[in-house]
């Protein structure tokens, strides 16, 4: 059976630009899962702190042009899923006191911002095939079928879970949304298999969630898609009550004028180093950058003041530049989520149990990469055979692990248009 290959990315796309959105085009990812959407007690909705959505408009608090980025990913093929929830988050609770019981409607805060959500996307060309539960507060079936209903009302065409525990709630809720709004609505179960849910890498344990796929009714309608966590840059990335373990600085440098500057991300301005280092690390997708500490001129459209932070994503090419000082991720990165069984987490650890998981009965439908972010963060740090030249640690490379583990290298399920 061909499989599908699914990674989630969070404030790398919503703020690592343009980079972001070509990488995951040429890595070929089937689905993109926008990680992570919150939802605030009055129904507020934001994309990892920034806000997106309120009273039932569409405004995104920081420039992020996230409209734009949907339509060009879903245009060139991928299925877009927005999660919400997180470990540690109140979103599942919120839902619920929103909701009260029962599948609401237009004035409805619920209802009017993931109405909102989605005709912003559709106004762009793009579009929200689905929304993925990362529900890891409030495990009430009824909140979670109420609020599944409620979106396909809005529209949503499905709904995904990633569950890492909960067995049964997460069964009775697809036993209730296959009676409406019907089977296949849930379409699929990313099953975490890494931090709290990495006693799931278990063929054993693996199987009970085919059992309970088959249990409800889903055969078929209803895919397995085990994930499991990249390299993490450890500390840091940039800011760690100071300067972040995995940050390496070089003192007189900057960006090479005559280089390619098309992964510029942005220019800030921050009083100090310190300022900066700390400013960093919420614009996702950053891997280097440079501070100036006074004026600088490298030619045209690149002129700089004293506190100029120059933001950039993939690797530098640096030049000897006094009056700055470069930082790069460039160490530190390690596996910190994985079972120690993998023995790391470069891809060719994750190949390895996707190749155990291909002998379960019955196997996987595909497999899922958490987290983009981190593998933007280690671009730079020398894992897994790479180098700042020639970096290993890519989103192709993972996609690859999870098409060659499972044996289907060349075909994949999914809504790829033209590519299924």
């Amino acid at each position: 059976m061909p499989v599908s290959t699914r990674i989630y990315a969070g404030g790398a796309l919503g703020f690592g630009g343009w980079p972001a959105v070509e990488d995951l085009k040429a890595a070929a990812y089937s689905t993109i899962i926008f990680w992570s959407v919150h939802v605030d007690a009055n129904g507020d909705l934001y994309l990892n702190g920034t806000k997106i959505v309120s009273g039932g408009v569409y405004q995104e608090a920081r420039t992020m042009r996230l409209p734009h980025t949907v339509a060009a990913l879903r245009s060139f093929g991928a299925e877009i899923l927005f999660s919400v929830g997180s470990g540690g988050a109140t979103d599942f609770t919120n839902i619920g006191k929103l909701l009260n019981g029962q599948v609401v409607g237009p004035g409805n805060p619920l209802y009017d911002n993931f109405s909102a959500l989605r005709g912003a996307m559709l106004a762009s060309g793009g579009d929200i095939d689905g929304i993925d539960y990362d529900n890891e507060d409030n495990m009430d079936p009824s909140v979670m079928v109420n609020f599944g209903r409620t979106l396909h009302d809005i529209g949503y065409r499905h709904v995904t879970f990633c569950p890492y525990g909960d067995i049964d709630s997460w069964e009775s809720t697809l036993r209730q949304l296959n009676q409406a709004p019907g089977v296949g609505f849930v379409n699929a179960i990313h099953l975490q298999c890494y931090s709290g849910g990495s006693s799931n890498a278990s063929p054993a344990v693996l199987q009970q969630w085919q059992k309970m796929i088959a249990s409800a009714g889903s055969v078929n309608d209803t895919l397995l898609i085990p994930g499991l966590a990249t390299l993490q840059a450890q500390p840091g990335p940039w800011w760690d009550n100071g300067m972040g373990g995995s940050v390496v600085p070089m003192q007189g440098f900057a960006m090479d004028a005559e280089a390619d500057w098309s992964n510029h991300l942005r220019t800030l301005n921050y009083p100090d180093i310190a300022a900066a280092l700390q400013g960093v690390q919420s614009w996702g997708g950053t891997t280097f950058f440079f501070y100036c500490q006074a004026p600088l001129d490298l030619g045209p459209g690149k002129q700089f003041v004293a506190g100029d932070t120059v933001l950039f994503a993939g690797t530098p090419r640096w030049r000897p530049t006094p009056q700055c000082i470069g930082f790069s991720l460039s160490k530190g990165c390690s596996d910190i989520y994985n079972p120690p069984s993998m023995g790391g987490a470069c891809p060719a650890n994750l190949q390895k149990q996707y190749q155990i998981w291909r002998n379960v009965s019955p196997p996987p439908q595909g497999g899922f990469i958490w987290l983009y972010d981190s593998v933007v963060d280690c671009l730079l740090c020398g894992a897994c055979g790479g180098s700042q030249q020639a970096p290993a640690t890519t989103a192709q490379a993972y996609r690859n692990a999870i098409m060659s583990g499972l044996g289907s290298v060349g075909s994949e399920r999914g809504r790829r248009r033209g590519h299924s």
